[in-house]
């Protein structure tokens, strides 16, 4: 693939409450940039296998992409693909525990299928990684209560 970002961030949370926050399809729309809807296709969000579509809204003009789960070591790595038409992008994040909480690392690889789109996508690495690190500090809010989330908003606890 064509393009690679890395990013990380520290979350004061141990990895099964980070991962109970990234699995909840409910959550995606509150720490994901332009995300309107995390709709599962089949499967179970987590396994191995699950299909998603994610329906965006980027700018006004919306569009779908679908998302496959293609690894999992469960509270540790998770490897998607998530493509459409235009683009197809491998997105691992990575959890480690660090002290009494979570290191989280996400790497993410795309390629365009469009001349153009492949030609484009290594200058807008810098605003993917911006972008990126914005979603995982909405994350980090989510995970250690800042922010509700929807299982929290719907009575679950999310805390240990």
């Amino acid at each position: 693939m064509g393009t690679t970002i890395e990013t990380g961030i520290y979350i004061a949370r141990p990895p099964e409450a980070v991962v109970k926050v990234i699995l909840e399809p409910a959550n995606a729309v509150l720490w994901t940039a332009d995300l309107e809807r995390f709709e599962v296709i089949s499967g179970v969000p987590g396994e191995v296998g699950s299909r998603a579509r994610l329906h965006y809204s980027q700018n006004g003009r919306p569009y779908v992409m679908e998302d496959v789960l293609l690894s999992v070591v469960h509270n540790r790595r998770y490897v998607s693909r998530a493509s459409r038409d235009v683009l197809t992008a491998e997105v691992t994040t990575s959890l480690v525990p660090s002290g009494e909480g979570t290191q989280v690392s996400v790497r993410w690889r795309g390629s365009g299928k469009h001349p153009i789109l492949r030609w484009m996508l290594p200058f807008m690495r810098k605003s993917i990684r911006r972008q990126a690190e914005a979603d995982l500090r909405k994350l980090r809010g989510l995970v250690e209560g800042a922010v509700p989330s929807a299982t929290s908003a719907s009575g679950d606890q999310t805390s240990d």
